[in-house]
């Protein structure tokens, strides 16, 4: 039977600081939402903050009018800095994130090939890319892989099909090993057409017959493939990508085979997973970082 209500686990990656309390009075006025300590923390202090400037410093002795002042630009800059966005992250939590890419260097990233590659690297966390099998080596001493995935949903699906892939979905995350990590990538790209470019060159190689028509046939094949087809942007469709972040080879090794299983399988959740070469990760990357990366 498929779950009729999903929720977002909560992550493990929490202190006391995220908790959350629900702000009410005795009559049950209060806020709509709950707010975390680390929000309440922070308005104390700016409370705090404003007796002292005001009570203990020069700001006190400049009258009523600077006294007013004062606090609306206190209180507005305390509400930027306190406030929380929908990941639960306060302003003043991205005020080191906002130094950073105040610098020129932190808001540009050069990839001449005569610049330096670690400021790439830093931004991606990729280190290097194996030419054999396109195996992913993160900065961080992880390995991975990049997949290119059909799934099997649609909106036209009877709701018993619905409900068999749901559960399908539930079981392959109960069995997604520990510490490994998955990405999912929707991009509106142009068709790849190196298999059937391929396809084409074998059968033109494997002609046991000299015929002009049949080589007219297959170079007007390719040309088409090739120029027409081939990476054009007016062309473009829905791919998915599925990139995987594993701490150890044994990691890596059970997700792949959990993933080879499904689509073997029933092939209910993935229909197909293509694992990307080194020219196909390339390309990937090229299209993530832009069409003039050369």
């Amino acid at each position: 039977m498929a779950k009729q209500r999903f929720k977002i686990p909560t992550t493990l990656d929490v202190s006391y600081f995220d908790m959350e309390f629900n702000v009410k009075s005795k009559n049950g006025v209060g806020l709509n939402k709950p707010v975390s300590a680390k929000t309440i923390l922070f308005t104390l202090l700016a409370a705090f903050c404003w007796f002292y400037l005001v009570f203990q410093s020069f700001i006190g002795k400049g009258g009523i009018p600077i006294i007013i002042g004062f606090t609306i630009a206190w209180v507005i800059l305390s509400a930027m800095l306190v406030r929380a966005d929908q990941t639960n992250r306060t302003g003043l939590e991205l005020v080191f994130s906002m130094i950073n890419y105040l610098p020129k260097s932190g808001r540009y990233v050069p990839v001449r090939m005569s610049d330096n590659v670690y400021p790439l690297q830093y931004l991606l966390n990729i280190k290097t890319i194996d030419p054999e099998d396109g195996r992913i080596h993160f900065l961080d001493g992880q390995i991975g892989h990049c997949y290119h995935i059909v799934g099997s949903a649609s909106a036209l699906m009877f709701e018993q099909d619905k409900q068999i892939i749901l559960d399908k979905v539930d079981a392959f995350y109960r069995k997604h090993p520990v510490g490994v990590e998955i990405i999912y990538d929707t991009v509106y790209e142009g068709h790849s057409v190196e298999e059937q470019l391929e396809a084409v060159k074998e059968t033109k190689q494997e002609l046991k017959v000299k015929s002009s028509g049949l080589d007219v046939l297959l170079k007007e094949q390719h040309d088409i493939l090739k120029h027409a087809i081939n990476n054009n942007q007016g062309l473009t469709s829905l791919h998915q990508y599925l990139v995987v972040r594993a701490p150890s080879e044994t990691a890596l090794t059970e997700f792949e085979n959990l993933l080879i299983g499904d689509v073997e399988g029933d092939g209910l959740m993935f229909r197909l997973a293509k694992t990307l070469g080194y020219k196909e990760t390339e390309r990937y990357f090229k299209a993530f970082l832009g069409a003039n990366l050369q």
